[in-house]
């Protein structure tokens, strides 16, 4: 199956490309400055252990670029998209290869053996066919959403771990430089998202789907996935909050969507394919049910959820008739009961079923 060329999605792709930028060789040479992790866990709650993993969990991901890349190519020729062929392998491939250039120099300033550290990434790419586990759908429109939730997760990760070094130093420094590429790479992911969706609307249960089924992929590899499952645990510790990195992933969601009825619906979904907590004491299916029946009231679950996460929200202009005063003040009832009952932490609670999301991990 094809889907159409689109000229406005093609014309953005080619305006990217040029924006291109690795990490350079000067760069990684003057990250050598005898950090010891002791010293640098003194004011968090992470051991120096926790804090090696930590890295150690950064190198691995970033080291199986050509398999991500893979996942993106095979979506992409599976539904003749070549603007996203092209956007994988002239930028986001060649960016990505460079990320991981940082993290082996932070682990071996800390004393962990570089012959030990290649080892490692050799056994992460014998273990694993990324392709072959990916669960988000190979759509483009799946894997742009995928790609938009994976870098902004992984730039709040990096945003934490740069925390840990001083802010002159040059360790810091070259993380924030990694960490400005992921920044733009969720930009990127989430503008593409946002074209598709324009050109299609319909292409809305791919982005749910994505979102729903979404995993980071240190999940599937199975020399760091121990470490991945402590990562929503270490946030707190690593002077982070669980709370500002799923603002920053609806945020994104909201610009992508621009609508907050595809927005309520999407988090819905995502609570009951999850089985997350979504209204207290509340059944997801209940809810799910009640606002299918109720026009405009995905909005409202859209809107509360903006709202509570402290993200702005287009309220509507206030009524001038008495029927849209009547409608006004219903939806606005309705709507301050969501934002009293909705259990914004029961989201970022992983489910127990096998058949689930992992959460934010």
């Amino acid at each position: 199956m094809k889907i159409k060329p689109n000229v406005i999605i093609d014309s953005y792709v080619q305006d990217q490309i040029p924006k291109l930028k690795t990490v350079n060789s000067r760069d990684l040479e003057s990250m050598f400055e005898s950090f010891t992790p002791e010293d640098l866990v003194t004011e968090s709650g992470m051991t120096a252990e926790d804090l090696i993993d930590s890295f150690r969990l950064s190198l691995i991901t970033e080291s199986l670029t050509d398999q991500y890349s893979k996942t993106f190519q095979l979506g992409a020729q599976m539904y003749g998209a070549q603007w996203l062929q092209d956007y994988v392998l002239g930028f986001w491939e060649p960016d990505e290869y460079g990320h991981a250039d940082p993290f082996k120099n932070i682990l071996v300033d800390f004393g962990i053996n570089e012959t030990n550290l290649k080892l490692d990434i050799e056994e992460a790419k014998q273990g694993v066919e990324y392709q072959t586990k990916h669960t988000s759908g190979f759509h483009p429109i799946a894997l742009t959403t995928y790609g938009m939730i994976q870098e902004c997760i992984t730039d709040y990760w990096y945003e934490l771990q740069r925390g840990f070094f001083p802010a002159n130093s040059n360790t810091s420094k070259v993380i924030s430089k990694v960490k400005g590429r992921e920044a733009l790479h969720t930009v990127q992911f989430r503008n593409l998202t946002a074209l598709q969706l324009e050109a299609d609307p319909a292409l809305l249960t791919e982005v749910i789907n994505a979102t729903t089924t979404f995993q980071m992929p240190s999940n599937h590899i199975p020399n760091v996935s121990d470490i991945e499952e402590k990562t929503q645990e270490w946030i707190p510790k690593m002077n982070g909050s669980v709370i500002e990195l799923l603002a920053r992933i609806v945020a994104n969601l909201n610009l992508a969507l621009d609508d907050n009825k595809k927005l309520g619906k999407l988090l819905i979904e995502y609570a009951t394919a999850g089985e997350q907590k979504f209204i207290d004491q509340v059944p997801n299916t209940l809810v799910k049910k009640a606002l299918n029946t109720f026009p405009g009231s995905h909005g409202i679950v859209g809107e509360a959820m903006l709202e509570q996460l402290g993200l702005t929200t287009h309220e509507q202009e206030v009524p001038m008739n008495l029927l849209e005063k009547i409608q006004f003040n219903l939806r606005k009832s309705l709507k301050r009961y969501v934002y009293e009952k909705l259990d914004v932490e029961g989201f970022l609670k992983k489910s127990e079923s096998p058949l689930g999301p992992s959460g934010l991990s």
